[in-house]
């Protein structure tokens, strides 16, 4: 498959912010969910079997056993945990307000507080949770997202600013009950509508880098497979089936 330009990527993100509602492809397949995911590295790739009840996801497991387990109440997700790693999520009207990571051996935890500045616009301040004392010290205190249509925009933090640019095509966990309300650090991975195909990074010292990403889509316009670019080489590519 031919590599995207950057300025084709440009060309599809105007197209896509001006186009009309009915000229954006809709999502009719409800009910497509990722039953296996393949990632290719230079080193042994790595399967992950996802077990599914529905539109909820119920585990998935690595090709060396890894396991990870997910909680809902009702149709949103409250824990994601696995051997080394606990995930809780509390939400208030339907959105995420505090998101707590919990790795296994530590004696802290940290803890995401997320503000809805508005509809569009997300901030989060990170704060390191002593366990033993309940000290609370804040580690990140700018994080901002910047949403439109179901896609994080733009992600930005005291030292770097990353935007996005998107196809108009399902992202292969858009119909993964609860997923479009965990705000996911790699957003090109999970929590987006969309698929990302480049991301520009600035950092706080004016020094910028541009990735793409390519894909193969199947008849209903869900990504088979993901080439994720290093500047002119790919990195790694995840290969889905449905």
């Amino acid at each position: 498959m031919r590599k995207i330009t950057y300025l084709l990527c440009i060309s599809l993100f105007i197209f896509t912010s001006c186009s009309s509602e009915s000229d954006t492809p809709q999502n009719t397949e409800t009910s497509t969910v990722p039953k296996k995911q393949i990632i290719s590295r230079l080193d042994s790739p790595v399967t992950i079997d996802f077990v599914f009840d529905g539109n909820k996801i119920v585990s998935s497991t690595h090709s060396d056993n890894y396991v990870v387990k997910y909680t809902y109440k009702g149709d949103l997700i409250t824990k994601k945990e696995s051997s080394d790693l606990t995930n809780e999520y509390s939400y208030t009207d339907g959105k995420l307000t505090t998101y707590l990571r919990k790795l296994t051996g530590r004696d802290y935890y940290d803890k995401y507080s997320y503000t809805y500045v508005s509809n569009d616009v997300v901030s989060f301040v990170v704060s390191r949770i002593t366990i033993s004392t309940g000290a609370e010290e804040v580690i990140s205190a700018k994080n901002i997202y910047t949403l439109k249509d179901g896609n994080i925009i733009k992600y930005e933090t005291s030292s770097s600013v990353t935007t996005y640019k998107y196809d108009n095509k399902n992202s292969p966990m858009r119909n993964v009950l609860g997923f479009n309300k965990i705000f996911e650090e790699q957003p090109q991975v999970s929590s987006s509508v969309n698929n990302v195909t480049s991301y520009s990074v600035t950092l706080s010292n004016n020094s910028s880098y541009t990735n793409e990403i390519t894909y193969t889509y199947n008849d209903h316009n869900f990504p088979t497979e993901i080439n994720y670019y290093h500047g002119q080489s790919i990195a790694f590519t995840n290969k889905y089936s449905y």
